[in-house]
């Protein structure tokens, strides 16, 4: 028999076992060519994966979408084969040719060279697992990646040259930023890490006091009038934990809209793209990762303290909590963003304006690139409760603080 053969095959095979219709005959064929030559089906199996995933890139997602996504649809015991996958198909570009961004995924990934070819056999023996489970756990992997929709292209497609480095993301990417960006996680770490909500949410709004501040001092920076004010505008994707992903997306929307950046949610693969200037970009996923821990701790402490039968833990009442604590927050940060600015010096301030029109310029001119077509829409709050509960979580966060900008 030739490749050919098992090549036509494995495409069935895989929508069969992804939609659990007719796996098992299409396994027993699998199996009576594995039967035949083993090294064959793993040749076979590892072109099929590999070539999935270049045409997931191709289709706009990143190492990164692909390995939160497939969390929420796979088997725990198929991510180590979608990482394997994902490294065997690295292996034919040079380092030159991939974006630093992309890198810094696969980096996050535990991925990294030598990147090793993948062999089926000898990665369910690495696993401890049997052959007719590694067969499965490839067919798996292989329907999950067919059916994967079309994404905004964020990055280049590795193996294309990147973007020149000082033009976009590396613009602020200094000693200074990554000491700044440690300060904020330490402090967003501890906010997360305490069981205290008022000290937690002093702790997020010193963070944006913080984030507010450090994007205006780059922002001067930039507006020296010998310098050309690259454009470093961006996106990034945060993949949400369902349930309540429409309001926990309007949370990401609120932290994103009070650092300058614009969001799109994908609600039914529970992920928001955010679209901004590299450094604000940064600075939103940080406090948006965090608020969203924070949030859903919030909505479960809130539910010991309203209703008698339960009404609490209705999937009513926590949307209403979450879309409230969402508006709730964003007006603060918002309030926060707005006095740090406006405690600008004079003199700074008719310099800075300039620089931010510009920013926001090139950030509306990559969101509609990258997606032309959006719906805004609204969500129903549908319990009173909820929203009043949701109100009053947002309302004890400290995050209203005054600084003056130094110059």
């Amino acid at each position: 028999m030739n490749d050919q053969e098992i090549l036509r095959l494995l495409p069935m095979a895989a929508a069969a076992v992804a939609s659990d219709a007719g796996a098992d005959s299409y396994l027993a064929r699998l199996g009576g060519y594995d039967e035949h030559d083993q090294a064959q089906v793993d040749r076979c199996l590892t072109a099929f994966l590999t070539g999935l995933i270049r045409a997931t890139w191709e289709r706009g997602w990143a190492p990164t979408d692909v390995v939160q996504h497939g969390r929420r649809q796979l088997e725990s015991s198929v991510e180590p084969l979608l990482l394997a996958v994902i490294a065997s198909e690295h292996r034919s570009y040079q380092d030159s040719t991939i974006d630093p961004r992309w890198q810094d995924q696969l980096a996050e990934l535990d991925l990294a060279r030598p990147f090793a070819e993948l062999d089926l056999t000898s990665w369910a023996k690495t696993q401890r697992i049997g052959r007719y489970l590694a067969l499965h756990n490839a067919l798996a992997l292989g329907g999950f990646l067919q059916t994967l929709p079309g994404l905004a292209r964020l990055f280049p497609l590795p193996g294309t040259a990147p973007r020149p480095a000082g033009s976009s993301a590396g613009h602020h990417d200094t000693a200074a930023t990554q000491k700044m960006l440690a300060r904020i996680r330490a402090l967003l770490a501890k906010a997360e890490g305490t069981d205290f909500p008022d000290e937690a949410e002093a702790l997020s709004g010193k963070a944006q006091e913080l984030m507010a501040k450090f994007s205006l001092d780059q922002a001067l920076v930039d507006a020296d009038p010998e310098l050309d004010l690259p454009d470093d505008s961006g996106a990034r994707r945060i993949w949400v934990e369902t349930p309540y992903v429409s309001a926990k997306a309007q949370l990401v929307g609120a932290v994103a809209s009070a650092n300058r950046c614009r969001t799109v949610s994908m609600d039914q693969l529970a992920v928001v793209t955010i679209v901004g200037a590299e450094l604000d970009l940064q600075l939103t996923e940080l406090l948006s990762t965090s608020l969203l821990v924070q949030a859903n701790r919030a909505m479960l402490a809130a539910g010991k303290h309203f209703g008698r039968r339960g009404e609490s833990r209705t999937r009513s009442f926590r949307q209403s909590f979450l879309m409230a604590y969402a508006q709730r927050i964003g007006e603060r940060l918002q309030a926060t963003t707005e006095a740090t600015q406006a405690a600008v010096p004079e003199a700074d301030a008719g310099r800075l304006l300039p620089v931010l029109s510009k920013r926001e310029e090139q950030v509306d001119a990559l969101f509609v690139k990258l997606f032309p077509a959006t719906v805004t829409r609204r969500t129903r709050v549908s319990n009173g409760a909820g929203w009043a509960a949701g109100r009053t979580a947002a309302d004890q966060a400290q995050l209203d603080t005054r600084r003056p900008v130094s110059r």
